[in-house]
């Protein structure tokens, strides 16, 4: 039975068995039945009202229920939305309830992740009225990359966040016709104005192959409370003469008093990314490439950003289908310089992040910080499907500079507020922690010296993830999974501290104090972690930490 407490609607997405004419019932609590129509070819998005304080069944008949949850409550930001499972006879669980949901081997437990199936890029990263709000890619009926909707979660802290409903679906075409067609609301960002936002996305509209009959679009909407959006408005209709159809992922910022959008695309078969102006944020003309990449091999730039920072500007967007020398897959790279008379004059480039399970990061500025968080994304294969899983998650917020022409990133202070009992600490020895309960933890290490050192970061039977120092190279390896063989460097000449975040299947390392960042995935099938450090000089440990980390969903 589902207890509505201060609910006033019920969301159901949900689609007609194959050959069959599927509905769902709502009975409530005097007997009396309300049908309602599944989606005939895709999943129908039903928006149902409910009595407060009340009870009601929930059952199907020929038809799945891919998500389902309560919405609709006063204080919904700080509530969140209540899901509903009917597999366990619609059984509601509310965000703060769902500790035990989160607490599988391959759920991540302070890193953001949906409630369930597959999610990617971050979308429309922005702080307004008191919290910070994530729009993000969102496939809610499996997990594998679909039709695609945006999801949504709040957080007062960028570490708490509470699940909010879906915002956007995929068009009425990509609905009625996904046995042809795909699509939907692609990737976006927001700019928070006085008392609204206004965001910017791209609709892809297209066959089930990509290609010169695929349709990519600007589009905007505006929205006062981040929950309900007005109509969205055509903003961007046809890509530039000699740019690909891909072209997509509209970044907009302002410098001085004109507005600009940053686009990816590729020009004259190079990844590029596209410089827009406008005066009023609504009528859009095209500049010129803001930035082209020579790398061979490159389908396209995708996510862009582009923003001030530290007297400089940075531009960065992700290289889709290319492999690097190292055979990492799909890197994304920065590039610092000036900016001016919409001229960007590169000085320097790098990598982002070295572990590449790190894509479609995107920046927003609050209080003096530009933060940014990106998608934890699998590359390589390895995801492990379990039921009532989640594909990807988000890093944690990291917050950006620019020191000797050099992009660092180095964690949000906040995270820190959730480390816990300390396991460790200790100076000039190695470390051997071979059984950690949870597999969440969180560890730093002083060098004194640029020692070459083995640490283990997880390991499953024959599995094993480790970060390596030994004469020139300093990255992560594995073994025994579809990554192994491929090269991790950080590009850092000597190690001389390290932050590492370890949160089951999810592994974050920043070195000499965010001079490289770099995201991994390794799927433990238990939740016991381990933390082994194996220095050739132990004495030029100076200082070691091991802590646990809390759960962000308890």
């Amino acid at each position: 039975m589902i207890q509505t407490g201060e609910y006033t609607c019920l969301e159901i997405m949900t689609r007609t068995v194959e050959g069959k004419k599927g509905y769902v019932v709502l009975r409530d609590k005097e007997g009396r039945e309300n049908r309602y129509e599944a989606g005939k070819k895709y999943y129908q998005w039903l928006k149902i009202p409910v009595e407060r304080q009340s009870s009601y069944e929930l059952t199907s008949r020929d038809a799945e229920i891919s998500l389902a949850y309560l919405s609709g409550c006063e204080n919904i930001l700080e509530k969140g939305i209540c899901f509903i499972e009917p597999a366990d006879g619609g059984i509601s669980l509310s965000s703060r309830e769902a500790a035990a949901y989160y607490d599988t081997p391959y759920r991540e437990q302070y890193h953001f992740a949906p409630w369930k199936n597959w999610m990617n890029d971050p979308n429309g990263l922005c702080w307004y009225q008191g919290y910070y709000h994530m729009y993000y890619q969102y496939n809610p009926h499996g997990q594998e990359w679909s039709n695609m909707y945006w999801g949504h979660a709040a957080s007062p802290d960028l570490v708490h966040w509470t699940h909010l409903p879906v915002v956007l679906e995929p068009q009425k075409e990509v609905l009625e016709q996904a046995d042809i067609r795909k699509g939907g609301a692609f990737s976006g960002s927001a700019v928070v104005l006085d008392d609204e936002t206004v965001f910017y996305l791209t609709r892809h509209l297209g066959p089930m192959e990509d290609g010169e009959e695929t349709v990519q679009q600007q589009w905007m909407t505006r929205s006062r409370d981040m929950l309900e959006f007005e109509p969205e408005k055509l903003v961007i209709g046809e890509h530039p003469v000699g740019a690909s159809f891909d072209f997509r992922d509209p970044k907009v910022l302002k410098v001085g008093d004109v507005w600009y959008m940053v686009l990816a695309s590729a020009v004259d078969g190079q990844a590029a990314i596209l410089l827009y102006r406008s005066e009023d944020m609504e009528h859009w003309d095209y500049v010129k490439p803001l930035v082209t990449e020579p790398e061979e091999g490159v389908r396209c730039f995708e996510c862009p950003d582009f923003f001030p920072l530290d007297g400089s500007f940075t531009a960065w967007g992700a290289l889709m289908c290319h492999r690097d020398v190292y055979g990492r897959y799909q890197m994304s790279r920065y590039y610092i310089g000036e900016f001016r008379d919409e001229n960007f004059t590169v000085k320097s480039t790098g990598w982002f992040d070295f572990g590449s399970n790190c894509y479609a990061m995107q920046s927003f500025e609050h209080e003096g910080r530009r933060i940014a968080i990106g998608w934890i994304s699998d590359f390589y294969g390895e995801h492990v499907e379990v039921e009532n899983g989640a594909y990807g998650s988000m890093t944690i917020p990291r917050v950006l500079h620019v020191k000797n022409d050099r992009l660092y990133m180095t964690p949000a202070e906040e995270i820190y507020t959730l480390k816990s009992e300390r396991l460790y600490t200790g100076e000039k020895e190695n470390i051997h922690l071979e059984h950690i309960a949870g597999n969440s933890f969180y560890s730093e290490i002083t060098f004194s010296e640029n020692t070459d050192f083995n640490l283990l970061l997880g390991r499953d039977g024959k599995k094993e993830i480790r970060f390596i120092k030994e004469k020139d190279f300093a990255g992560i390896c594995t073994s025994g999974v579809k990554s192994e063989g491929i090269s991790f460097p950080a590009d850092v000449d000597m190690v001389r501290d390290m932050e590492i975040f370890v949160d089951r299947r999810a592994v974050e390392i920043f070195i000499n104090g965010g001079e490289a960042a770099g995201t991994k995935l390794f799927y433990n099938s238990g939740t016991e972690g381990c933390f082994v450090l194996e220095a050739e000089r132990p004495e030029a440990v100076t200082r070691a930490e091991v802590t646990k980390m809390q759960s962000v969903w308890q």
